[in-house]
This record gives C-alpha cells, structure tokens and sequence, in this order.
C-alpha cells in the first residue's frame, strides 16, 4: 500500500470528523430530510453497536453475529449511518462527495485489513474468506452463527461514544432545520 493510502488509514476518523463539520455547515435539513434519514441513521448504528458487541480485534477471527454475514459489518452501519445523514442533510451533492469519500478510503482499509487478518488467522481465513462476502451478502444469505453479545466490548470499541456523536449531529440538524425555517 502506497504512502498516502496508509496516512489516509491512519487517520480515516479524523478526516471523517472534518468532513462532517463540512457537511454540517453546508447541510439544508428540512422536518422532511430528517424524518426520512431518521431510518437509516439508527439502523446503521445499531448495526455498528451489533457489531462492535461480536469482535475481539487482534485477539480472534471474529465470525459469528454480524461477521457471519459480512467481513466488514462495521463498515456496513457505517455506510448505511452516512447514507441515513446525507439524506438527513438534503443536499445531494454532499451525498455524492460521501460516497466517493467512503468509497475511496474504506475499499483500501478493507484489503489493508483483510491482508493483515490473512496473516494473523491463516488457518480460519481462508474458509471466512470464501463464506462470507466482503460488504453486502448477496441473494443466498451466509450461515448465521449467532455467537456471544458483550456490552464490554461495545464500551472497549467506545461505540456508545460514537451512538453519542451520532445523536447530537441530529440534533444539531433539526436545530438548524428550526434556525432556516425548515423544521
């Protein structure tokens, strides 16, 4: 992976948090954006909640909830999360700047971290990998293992902090939804 594929890696939440203010100041919520992005919002986080519940990262080959229907199920309620507020925001375009800002930061941290999942659990991965699909399964669902849910390691992976940040940007959204007249 090339220099600045690993900078942007390193440092895809804090280039996340500044696009977010971007987008915050050039959003135009209106009462009907954000009841309609409401859905996704909360949907993508508690797939991230989920999710975060399930891995024991460096620790395990995480493969059961969530990871038995997708490698990258964090990732998936991060897209559906970011899907929910672009609608939220109601400026299309910002829609089009997060896809492509998603696409291109997350398709090399996936195979970064694929790559190194590959060399640290050589044994599992090989079958994980075949099972089950990188994003999104497809028409014929994976085998869902169900796996042990663990509120410690929702706090450890600081999602409840992130379920946070989500809520008060929301806020924030009808607040300035109300301030232009839209709420």
């Amino acid at each position: 992976m090339n220099k600045l594929h690993h900078w942007v890696k390193q440092h895809r939440t804090k280039l996340s948090g500044v696009m977010a203010v971007g987008f915050m100041v050039l959003a135009k919520p209106t009462s009907t954006s954000l009841i309609i992005g409401i859905s996704p919002i909360v949907v993508g986080e508690v797939i991230r909640i989920w999710s975060s519940g399930h891995i024991h990262k460096n620790q395990i080959l995480t493969v059961t909830g969530p990871y038995s229907l997708s490698r990258n199920p964090l990732y998936v309620g991060s897209f559906i999360l970011g899907t929910g507020f672009m609608v939220a925001m109601g400026v299309i375009w910002l829609a089009v700047v997060f896809l492509f800002f998603y696409a291109s930061v997350y398709w090399f941290t996936i195979r970064w971290e694929e790559d190194k999942l590959a060399k640290a659990f050589p044994a599992e991965w090989e079958n994980y990998f075949r099972a089950v699909p990188r994003f999104l399964p497809g028409l014929s669902l994976p085998e869902y293992r169900s796996g042990e849910f663990n509120w410690s390691q929702v706090t450890k992976h600081k999602e409840m902090l992130n379920a946070s940040v989500v809520l008060a940007a929301y806020a924030l959204l009808w607040a300035k939804a109300l301030w232009m007249g839209n709420g």
